[in-house]
This record gives structure tokens, sequence and C-alpha cells, in this order.
């Protein structure tokens, strides 16, 4: 992408008069410089909140007042904006405001909470020296402003896309404002937020499930003498279920906290991909029968089965909207769990559900019939 550069580095000569402004110049030139170069390395979507540290929050935002004069507060921030700059901010005594929307329609999404740093600009900070003449403050800072943008409203985001990172969705119901506690800002790494936290567990927990029982079928399926299709056709897409599997097996096990949520979001959308991939390889017919064979112990219907995996692997990531792509994968996670759990759990993979049932019947029968007793007996 072509940048314009802005501000110029400086032509130095020995005598000449040399003013503040000069050494502003300066600074402003290698700010946009090291902005530049950070801009131009950053991976896609790899911004956002800093990992939390121990307890640490990375974000924390209050609501203050009541009523419709209420105001968002936000109290801490420690995160990276897209165009590569760090903000820190963790002073007590130097909160960021922003009024509350009391006039207008009321957006049923709710509204995004922008933190916007201008960082060329230059506010004097910190605690003057008295014995300092002429008098001044003794650092500078760039300006931070809240906004409150109506989530519907892409356009406003983009337009301040580079130095600008959505931090928290507010919302009114009844005339009420609540700040959503659901909501996951866009974050550096699964380390960054404690919900990501919880995500990270239950995916690990789910795969962990998901890898003993792929393993217990395919085990199951080798040792059967007489194979029927269904079961050939299960155990081929076990195999390549186990192969994606083994390929994210040892990075996710060595530093899954530290992916991105994409990084997360792609690497268990393959298994969606898999297996879709896998009944491509099937006939019509095949296909069909072995859909159906799911829907014995699932429960899902062939054309569900399909639409969920389908709707994962093509949905779009929106690095605003984390929560979105997490919760689908989730619900694929817990799908397949149940479907390769119950599978792997059959006395022989191919067996039909109709089938214990009649062989349960029949234990019952022959139970019966040796509790019954005459008076002959």
């Amino acid at each position: 992408m072509k940048e314009k550069k802005i501000y110029r580095p400086v032509n130095w000569k020995l005598g000449m008069s040399v003013s503040p402004d000069h050494f502003i110049a300066t600074e402003n030139y290698l700010l946009e410089c090291i902005l530049q170069n950070a801009k131009a390395f950053r991976a896609p979507f790899h911004y956002g909140l800093l990992p939390a540290l121990d307890d640490d929050r990375s974000v924390a935002i209050t609501l203050a007042g009541h009523g419709e004069q209420r105001t968002v507060v936000l109290e801490s921030y420690k995160g990276i904006t897209p165009g590569g700059y760090l903000i820190l901010l963790d002073d007590p005594e130097s909160k960021i405001t922003c009024p509350c929307e009391s006039e207008g329609e009321i957006p049923e999404e709710g509204w995004d909470i922008l933190l916007n740093v201008v960082p060329f600009d230059r506010n004097p900070c910190g605690i003057p020296d008295i014995n300092e003449t002429p008098s001044r403050y003794p650092y500078v800072e760039p300006t931070y402003r809240l906004t409150l943008l109506p989530r519907n409203n892409r356009k406003s985001v983009a337009e301040n896309y580079l130095y600008s990172v959505v931090i928290g969705l507010l919302r009114k119901q009844d005339g009420v404002y609540t700040l959503d506690g659901n909501y996951i800002p866009p974050s550096l790494s699964m380390a960054s937020h404690s919900r990501l936290h919880e995500y990270m567990a239950d995916f690990t927990r789910e795969i962990s499930i998901l890898d003993n029982a792929v393993k217990k079928i395919v085990e199951k399926t080798v040792a059967q003498p007489n194979r029927t299709p269904i079961a050939e056709n299960v155990l081929l897409l076990c195999k390549d279920f186990s192969h994606t599997l083994s390929m994210i097996y040892f990075e996710w096990r060595n530093k899954a906290h530290m992916l991105t949520p994409y990084e997360v979001v792609k690497t268990l959308t393959s298994f969606a991909s898999t297996i879709l991939t896998s009944l491509c390889f099937l006939s019509i017919k095949e296909k069909e029968t072995m859909l159906k064979y799911f829907h014995e112990w699932n429960g899902i219907s062939p054309s569900t089965f399909e639409q969920l995996l389908d709707e994962v692997v093509n949905k779009s990531y929106d690095h605003n909207r984390i929560n979105q792509s997490l919760v689908a994968v989730q619900g694929m996670l817990h799908m397949l769990e149940e479907l390769f759990t119950s599978l792997s759990r059959l006395e022989f993979i191919g067996q039909h559900r109709e089938s214990i049932v009649i062989s349960e019947r029949q234990m019952q029968d022959t139970v019966s019939e040796s509790n019954r007793w005459t008076l002959v007996d």
C-alpha cells in the first residue's frame, strides 16, 4: 500500500538557529516512520488488547451518573491500535469519559465504544518543576477521546480505523444504559481477556475428547473382520480428521493462549473443512447413507449437519465481533464431540440404533421368561 509522508527529516546544519519546532518536527518524523513500519509488518487482525498479566485486566470501563445523564468512563486500557500505536492508559487521575447518547434513534444492536488516539497531538502533562525557568510541564501526551458509534455504522469505524479501536459495547433497553458483559473487544491473543481464557479451556477439552473418540473409532473399525460400506466410509473420514488433529497438536499444546483469536478460529474451522472435503469423495448415495447413519447417533438431520459445517467454514471473521466466530466454532465442536463420542461407544462401527433396541428387548423378554413361576414349580 502506498503511504503518503506528512513529516520530513530536518536538515541540520552546524551553526543554524535552533528552535523547539525543529525538535518537534524530528519527533513527528520519527514517530511517523515507526507507525508506518509497524503497519506494514503487522499481520491481519493483530491488534487490540494486550495479554493480561495474572488477575490484571487489560481494559476497565464503567458507567457513571443516573438515568439519561449517564457517562461512559474508561479507567484503563492496554492495547495496540490497527495502525500499530501502543496505548497504555492506567492513570486513575486521567480517566477518559464520553456522554451516553440521549437523543436520536436507539440502535437495536447498541453502540460500539470507540477509543481514538491522535498520535501527533502534543498535550502538556506531568508535574512542573518550580525551580525551572521558564516554567513548563515536563512531558506531552497525545489526545485520547471516546466516541459512541451505532453498530450498524461500519463506515465511521473504517474512517477512524488506523488509530481507533473498539473497547466495549453499550446498550440501552427500557431507558436503561448497560455495558454488555459478554462483549469481547479486539484482542491481540487468547490471553488478553477472561472470556477468551474460558473459550480456550473449552476448546482444549473438546479437542482432547475428539482425539480420543476418533482413535477409538479407528481402532474398532480396523479390528472388524467384515467391514460394511458405512464402516469403511467412517474409517476414511476419521483418518482425515485424525490427520488434521495431528497437524495442529504441537502448536496448540505449546502456544495456544498466545494465538490470536483469528488463528484459533482458522485452526478449528479446519475440522469442519476436513469433514466437508471427505464427504466430497463419496458418491451421492454413500454420502446420504452415512449422514443418515450420523443422524441416528446425534439427532441432527443430514441437511442440517452439512449446513452447520458450511456456515462455520464460510463465516467471515470480524475482529470487532470475535464472540460471533467463537460461538459458531464452539457449536460445531459440541456437535462433532457428540457424534464421535457416540460412535466410539458402539460395539462395532456400522451398528444401528434399532439393532440395540431389539437386543435390549430380547434381553428383557429372556429375563421376564426366567422370572416366571407356576404352582407346579
